[in-house]
């Protein structure tokens, strides 16, 4: 492994080991975490995580593939995610339901620290997959 690939797995590491300050630590300063749900940076990434963690105790995030590019200093990953909903969720109770949301996210990597990860999953299939219904209505009154 070289040393892009390190951070990474470091990275994922702390999502699995539910350490928020394990995952900030292989950002750069100001480094950018973004996905459907959420653009983030600094404490504001570990409280982002902390709130899944709640939400669901037994997260877990395994890597299926990683691809990098020829200058080493960008990693697309796929990855399954996996937890149960025993904690709340938005302010709602527990389900008690088991999710399993794939997705993928491009690393990008400056000086051997991450500089962005940018995630793409379905948004939807969390609270479809337990069993919530989403309301959609304007934004405008």
């Amino acid at each position: 492994m070289n040393n892009s690939e390190d951070v990474v797995v470091q990275y994922f590491d702390a999502w699995n080991s539910h350490n928020g300050y394990a995952i900030i630590s292989t950002f750069i300063d100001g480094g950018l975490y973004q996905d459907p749900i959420m653009t983030a940076q600094g404490e504001a990434i570990a409280l982002y995580a902390q709130d899944l963690w709640t939400a669901f105790p037994d997260l877990y995030i395994e890597i299926i593939n990683k691809l990098e590019n020829e200058q080493g200093d960008t990693i697309a990953v796929e990855w399954l995610m996996t937890g149960t909903n025993t904690g709340p969720i938005n302010g709602l109770p527990p389900t008690g339901k088991s999710i399993a949301v794939a997705g993928a996210d491009i690393i990008k990597i400056v000086d051997n620290k991450i500089s962005s990860v940018k995630g793409y999953f379905d948004s939807y299939a969390v609270p479809k997959q337990l069993g919530l219904q989403l309301l959609v209505q304007s934004n405008t009154i």
